[in-house]
């Protein structure tokens, strides 16, 4: 068993190749008690490489954590795992929206709002994550 797995969930959200970047969409570090789980900048992206609800900053982020649910389940885990956020929006307007949902939803993770240039135009917000879950890996030394 290696150390790194790499997430995908094609039935949902299609490889990152597709519009031409070469990032993973989310990578699993194995240690002997626990799993660190990296998601990379997530949006409202459906399996074909298409923008989902474009314009509509509530449902992109509808769309949006309901891709990194789906990538966390890949990985055996779940938003309780989550140790924290980082959530990009396009438009300073939106930071204020983006911030208050989050808090709402995950209330005792942290959360960072930066704004800046999301991956593509379409994209009024974007996330990220990492989580810690416990795991039993006894094939690998302790770290």
């Amino acid at each position: 068993m290696g150390q790194l797995k790499y997430i995908k969930a094609p039935k949902y959200i299609c490889p990152t190749y597709t519009y031409g970047v070469t990032f993973e969409r989310g990578v699993v570090v194995n240690y002997r008690d626990r799993d660190h789980i990296f998601i990379s900048g997530t949006a409202s992206i459906n399996n074909k490489g298409e923008i989902v609800y474009y314009g509509e900053i509530e449902k992109q982020l509808e769309h949006t954590l309901k891709n990194i649910e789906i990538l966390l389940s890949q990985a055996g885990c779940t938003f309780d795992d989550i140790c924290i956020f980082i959530v990009y929006v396009r438009d300073n307007a939106d930071a204020g929206f983006a911030y208050e949902e989050m808090r709402k939803r995950f209330m005792d993770t942290p959360v960072v709002v930066v704004c800046a240039n999301v991956c593509r135009p379409g994209w009024l917000i974007e996330i990220e994550c990492q989580s810690v879950a416990k795991a039993s890996n006894d094939n690998l030394p302790f770290f």
